[in-house]
């Protein structure tokens, strides 16, 4: 009896051995890595999604058409964990991901999901080692802020550098993405801050993208599309509240892409099914229009 006793302890020591040396090597070979350059760069094809959790069989379908899509950059709108503190969950999506980042620039927004953020910094490397940070690409402004409890205001470290970045770039059209939704129509209601919502009517502020609410959804406010991508795997949410600045909702598993023609911005969403759902273009000359009326 001793011995099966010894013997059963011996295996599961080594198995527990084999399993560490197996997630340290995993980790290694699909952490993320970034050559961060902030400064512009003419590219083609930019894809922005969000919200895969644990919809492995869509995620990884998701994920294989925007490869398809052969995209320079990836903006990825957060929440890819379902469980913040779980090591398995962020390796999963390492590896579903990999591809994507090993053949694009990959920024990530911090979701809800990646409330534990010591988990959320050793997978990512973020530009800078901070969770807020913005670039040029495309000839547009890019800013990504770390914005995922809907019941906080922004940080007031952050929102000083938010109103500084976007008053160093005011001649130039300018994207935002953050976690939490100013606009929505449920499951979750919106994030109420209107501090923000007055500077990005401020400011160029052509886009506006996140995720929280898993759905597809644009509504326009003051000239700025705001943007809900949210359908890159995680079980979708129905209308639950009113939205009187909604153009179109669709629940439907998605990603959206965003390229140039000239001067002119245009975004579409695809479904799962490749089937677009939406499009929208604007211009920096149409942006600034509206801001003056």
């Amino acid at each position: 009896m001793k011995n099966i006793l010894k013997k059963t302890v011996y295996i599961i020591i080594i198995l527990l051995i084999i399993f560490i040396l197996l997630s340290i090597f995993l980790y290694f070979f699909t952490r993320h890595h970034l050559d961060f350059q902030p400064e512009n760069k003419d590219i083609d094809k930019i894809i922005i999604y969000g919200d895969v959790r644990s919809g492995y069989l869509t995620h990884i379908k998701i994920a294989d058409m925007i490869y398809q899509e052969k995209p320079d950059m990836v903006i990825f709108t957060g929440d890819i964990a379902s469980n913040s503190r779980n090591y398995i969950h962020y390796m999963q999506h390492t590896i579903f991901e990999k591809k994507l980042w090993d053949n694009a620039e990959y920024y990530p927004v911090r979701g809800n999901h990646e409330s534990t953020y010591w988990l959320y910094d050793a997978f990512f490397d973020l530009p800078n080692d901070m969770s807020y940070y913005s670039f040029d690409r495309m000839g547009m402004h890019f800013i990504v802020l770390d914005c995922w409890n809907v019941y906080a205001p922004l940080e007031k470290t952050q929102l000083e550098w938010l109103k500084n970045d976007l008053e160093a770039n005011k001649n130039k059209p300018i994207s935002v993405a953050m976690h939490v939704p100013l606009f929505t129509s449920g499951k979750y209601e919106p994030y109420n801050n209107p501090d923000l919502l007055e500077l990005f009517d401020k400011y160029n502020v052509m886009f506006v993208f996140s995720a929280h609410v898993h759905s597809y959804e644009r509504s326009l406010y003051k000239g700025t599309n705001y943007i809900v991508t949210a359908g890159g795997g995680a079980p979708l949410y129905p209308v639950t509240r009113d939205n009187p600045y909604r153009q179109i909702r669709k629940n439907v598993h998605h990603y959206t892409m965003l390229t140039k023609d000239n001067d002119t911005y245009m975004l579409k969403a695809v479904d799962i099914d490749g089937n677009i759902i939406d499009t929208v273009s604007t211009s920096l000359e149409s942006i600034v229009k509206n801001k003056e009326k």
